[in-house]
């Protein structure tokens, strides 16, 4: 990877998240439209908006590794170094050519007219050369306090999906995937038992399924409501 490129990414990148084990429930037609992003490659802005831990990162990190070649993924959180660093013509341009640029937590700049011009110069750029954009942040781009109005403008008029959290039943089916993935069978009632008695993050549920997988293996025993309550209990979590 040349210099250019460690300078412009925010290395250390999240996970290897890839679009096909984001579970859709219930934001499938936002998975649908990041599928098109990347597949079509239409020079298109789409945002995507919603609470943190909903599946924003996920999303674009799992896009970026979808595209052939260079696609970077930028979290404007993790940007640390002075912000001119970033503006060297080169790496402006190497973000301008790139097959796919994935800009997260974006909200994080708004208020700041160099950072927003920055944005607003990367996007006439990319639109001009029909290259998408994907960004996200947690809420809706017009509802923003962006001070550039040129930007506010360009960014409001973009394709925009809001991400939700998945509903009670949803995560059941969620969690009930999850397992199957695994080889495990959970059945409703003790997908519901742990929902209730355990943390709702997918990324802990899934945890916690590797630690039932085991020891289902190695007691051979099935997935049950008396089960699930003698693994917490063992994890010190009931």
């Amino acid at each position: 990877m040349s210099e250019t490129r460690q300078r412009i990414l925010p290395l250390g990148v999240k996970s290897q998240a890839s679009l096909e084990d984001f579970y859709p429930h219930p934001n499938a037609e936002a998975l649908r439209a990041v599928f098109n992003l990347v597949t079509e490659r239409q020079g298109l802005c789409l945002y995507l908006y919603g609470p943190g831990g909903v599946g924003k990162s996920h999303l674009l990190l799992g896009a970026a590794s979808a595209v052939a070649g260079w696609a970077p993924y930028i979290d404007c959180g993790d940007i640390t170094n002075p912000f001119n660093t970033i503006m060297d013509p080169a790496m402006f341009s190497s973000l301008v050519g790139a097959p796919l640029l994935c800009l997260d937590n974006v909200e994080i700049w708004a208020g700041q007219r160099d950072k927003e011009t920055f944005f607003f110069d990367l996007y006439n750029e990319r639109m001009g050369c029909g290259q998408p954009m994907l960004l996200a942040g947690r809420q809706a781009p017009q509802l923003t306090d962006w001070v550039l109005p040129d930007w506010a403008s360009r960014v409001s008029a973009g394709l925009q999906y809001a991400l939700r959290f998945p509903s009670d039943a949803e995560k059941s089916i969620i969690l009930q995937e999850m397992a199957q993935r695994r080889g495990l069978q959970i059945g409703v009632d003790a997908a519901l038992y742990l929902l209730r008695h355990y943390p709702r993050d997918l990324g802990a549920l899934d945890r916690m399924l590797g630690v039932l997988d085991t020891r289902s293996w190695e007691q051979q025993r099935e997935v049950t409501i008396p089960f699930i309550r003698l693994c917490l209990a063992a994890e010190n979590l009931q």
